[in-house]
């Protein structure tokens, strides 16, 4: 779809691309765009992030008539395709943006069983029409866990897990890190922390709809709301960067910086166990793993997406921007007691980084340690192939396989 060898078609969705650029600048901040039947105004948003590069999505921007009309183009190739071709199978690493989005929706639309191997807590996951994200499905997790046997066993297997994390060493759902985020820290933290919220900020380049329910359509516009809301409440607030941030978000930052020159920032460099001990009240992230930890230390959370803890009561979760500021407007709330919220974040912690059978979750090593050594360090082609050998020898492999292809 991005030859040129077809020039009348790619024309007419030129011209098309005119009225749908204009549907979207007259939404407000809705952003739904449908393509024969395809849902694409969240791709084109992700997109436009990442590539225009910007933190914010300004729908006026005439790129975006660009991404829509690259849209467009993109629908109608993999209509045809699908349409005609009808695989046996579609694998895809993410299902976000236009370049993975749009195949991903069409390839369901037909019919076609689509696969994705985006995320690194589950190798593999199959996508259906009503789940396109590449990331894992957590609403079971908390109905599932109350039904398991042994839940006192499970529960300590966690919390060790949880603690070796917490203490600077790389748990299960970490092994894909180089250095733990908690190892020697030794940021310094600030006064007043005791009684205040922290707000755990994101990649703001990075695709915000991998969840549903988004409350935000950018992080952008989430981060300026909060800050307002917290402003107007008087309750004292620090901001704290997200650790993986790309090299973009500097100029973020000091565009943040500079429209709100009063913030109170924390180093990136300071641990959610050190946070907790200087009395933190609340954190409030979109749909940051942040929450569980907090909730282990004693400490509630306010999300604004169907984020993995949504099920459970340690995160606050606001379906509405009129829930999200009333959950603001009241951070020292305790949703529960502590010793349940504990309870909870380990439940959720074996729900998603031990649940399974062994040789499920030894798949999943296997694919994390393929991943660092094609993404992490230096890369070498012996890392790489040790690696990917070790993946695919794997009795589990093989019978992952032959179940897709069955």
């Amino acid at each position: 779809s991005a030859t040129l060898l077809h020039p009348l078609k790619d024309l007419r969705d030129w011209f098309r691309s005119k009225a749908l650029w204009q549907n979207l600048r007259n939404q407000g901040e809705a952003f739904n765009l449908e393509v024969d039947g395809i849902e694409v105004g969240d791709l084109i948003v992700d997109s436009y992030l990442r590539f225009r590069p910007s933190p914010r999505f300004d729908e006026k921007d005439p790129f975006v008539r660009r991404l829509v009309w690259q849209a467009l183009r993109d629908v109608r190739q993999a209509q045809e395709y699908f349409g005609v071709a009808k695989p046996r199978l579609y694998l895809t690493s993410y299902s976000t943006y236009i370049e993975h989005g749009i195949a991903v929706r069409v390839a369901l639309q037909h019919g076609v069983p689509v696969w994705s191997f985006g995320n690194l807590t589950r190798f593999g996951k199959r996508l259906s029409l009503q789940d396109v994200y590449h990331t894992p499905d957590c609403s079971h997790y908390r109905s599932t866990f109350e039904k398991l046997d042994r839940q006192a066993e499970r529960l300590d297997e966690a919390r060790a897990q949880l603690e070796l994390r917490l203490g600077g060493g790389i748990d299960t759902a970490t092994s894909y890190m180089r250095q733990s985020a908690y190892a020697a820290s030794d940021a310094s933290v600030p006064e007043g922390l005791n009684g205040a919220v922290v707000i755990f900020l994101h990649d703001f380049y990075d695709s915000p709809h991998v969840y549903s329910a988004l409350v935000f359509c950018d992080f952008w516009r989430w981060i300026c709301f909060t800050i307002e809301v917290l402003q107007r409440t008087g309750v004292a607030f620090y901001l704290k960067p997200h650790p993986n941030q790309i090299a973009l978000s500097d100029a973020a930052l000091a565009e943040l910086r500079q429209k709100y020159p009063d913030l109170n920032w924390l180093p990136s460099g300071v641990s959610n166990v050190q946070l907790a001990k200087a009395g933190i009240i609340c954190g409030v992230t979109v749909y940051g793993t942040v929450a569980h930890e907090l909730a282990y230390l004693g400490v509630p959370s306010i999300g604004s997406a169907q984020h993995p803890h949504h099920t459970f009561d340690f995160c606050r979760t606001a379906r509405t921007k009129e829930a999200y500021q009333a959950f603001l407007e009241s951070p020292a709330a305790l949703p529960v007691a502590k010793s349940e919220m504990q309870r909870q974040a380990l439940a959720f912690y074996y729900m998603h980084n031990l649940h399974g059978s062994a040789e499920e979750r030894e798949l999943c090593r296997a694919f994390v340690q393929f991943w660092r050594a094609c993404n992490s360090g230096e890369v070498t082609a012996k890392g790489v192939l040790e690696s990917f050998r070790y993946l695919v020898e794997l009795p589990a492999f093989e019978a992952y396989a032959e179940q897709l292809l069955n």
